[in-house]
């Protein structure tokens, strides 16, 4: 009768751990999957900006920037090394800086600037001086 009693208590005890180690996976499983739900969703976005990047049309400069090699590069630098031209003050001890560009067309680039405290998006017409350096005129600041 002992022996039946302790083989009866044992398994019971089997049968709350193999619970218990049943609800551990459980959790575990329904967690990868909401992992997996949400690596879905950032796959579907990083997708969409893929294909709306591959189909931007190339900018189409003008003759005066044939001679040089990789132009949009140096467009966006050229407006990258002159802060004078954010129409932002720093805050707080920031500095301003411009933290992203995009060439817009042959005519206008757009920017994004930031001093670590606020932050603003503007347009720049561009040219091409005769010493052949990018000059640059504030078309718009965009309301954030």
């Amino acid at each position: 009768m002992k022996k039946l009693l302790v083989i009866f208590a044992g398994t019971l005890l089997l049968s709350c751990n193999n619970k218990a180690e049943n609800e551990k996976t459980r959790l575990k499983i329904d967690d990868l999957n909401a992992q997996v739900e949400a690596l879905k969703v950032e796959n579907d976005s990083l997708q969409e900006e893929l294909m709306l990047l591959e189909n931007r049309n190339p900018v189409v400069l003008s003759e005066a920037f044939d001679t040089i090699e990789n132009p949009e590069v140096f467009i966006s630098e050229a407006l990258k090394s002159d802060p004078e031209l954010i129409p932002e003050e720093g805050v707080l001890g920031g500095t301003m800086q411009f933290i992203g560009t995009e060439i817009l067309n042959e005519r206008f680039i757009w920017a994004e600037f930031e001093d670590g405290h606020i932050n603003g998006q503007a347009i720049y017409q561009y040219r091409l001086s005769k010493d052949g350096r990018p000059q640059f005129k504030l078309i718009s600041k965009i309301p954030q």
